[in-house]
């Protein structure tokens, strides 16, 4: 789903349409004169090969995992396959919402979620060792004149900080993607410039485990968004 905002960096993920609300559109947008945000933007014009390729294992392991039934027709299988491996799918980006909703409740009110305790102070301890104490900002979203939004994990006037869940074994390191370094940049830009840009990687397999990557090159990173932003609005035939 696509995500806008409106030019005082308020979400307008949802609008109300005939039977209720509905995702908006990039036709709502016009309407309205909001921007989208910096995935939205990247996901439109730009390939995810590390994305592609755990939706290929994804349906890789649903296939394995699932041999064909005897009354069953090619057509049959591949349909039951593909369901499996939308569900398990669906299951990774729910899991990932819900943990940023966990944290950003901790960091907000100072409450825990049970079951996540390891998880939690694991990111708070890795924050205040990579970090520092800082005044932090929890989910704060925003709008910038160059036509996009977003809407931060956390920052201050020193850091910008984004969270990736992921299946990460104590002890190993993460694979990165410009793309994760691209959206820190056009969050600091459009938050005024001159932060760090910190990705902190949850492990979801050994809960506690943090790992942090600090990106450099951030003129090249926000050059690549930019250029991204201009393609975007040439496809789309839209200026915010």
């Amino acid at each position: 789903m696509s995500h806008w905002y409106d030019k005082d960096g308020s979400p307008r993920y949802e609008i109300e349409g005939k039977n209720g609300l509905r995702p908006t559109t990039l036709r709502d947008a016009r309407k309205n004169g909001w921007v989208p945000s910096v995935s939205t933007i990247w996901k439109d014009v730009v390939a995810a090969p590390g994305l592609a390729r755990w939706s290929q294992e994804q349906l890789f392991d649903a296939q394995v995992k699932n041999n064909p039934r005897p009354d069953e027709d090619i057509k049959g299988y591949k349909d039951r396959v593909f369901s499996i491996y939308r569900k398990e799918s669906t299951k990774a980006a729910e899991r990932g919402t819900m943990i940023h909703g966990i944290l950003e409740n901790y960091f907000i009110n100072g409450i825990g979620e049970p079951g996540y305790g390891s998880l939690i102070s694991g990111t708070e301890a890795k924050l205040l060792e990579v970090c520092g104490k800082q005044d932090w900002k929890i989910e704060h979203s925003f709008a910038h004149d160059l036509g996009f939004g977003g809407k931060i994990d956390i920052h201050c006037d020193e850091w910008m900080v984004d969270f990736k869940t992921k299946e990460l074994d104590e002890g190993k390191k993460p694979d990165t993607y410009d793309a994760y370094g691209v959206q820190l940049a056009a969050y600091d830009h459009g938050m005024g410039g001159g932060r760090k840009l910190l990705n902190l990687f949850i492990s979801v397999s050994s809960p506690g485990y943090v790992y942090p990557y600090q990106w450099e090159e951030k003129e090249r990173l926000f050059s690549m968004f930019s250029t991204a932003l201009q393609l975007w609005k040439l496809i789309k035939r839209y200026e915010p």
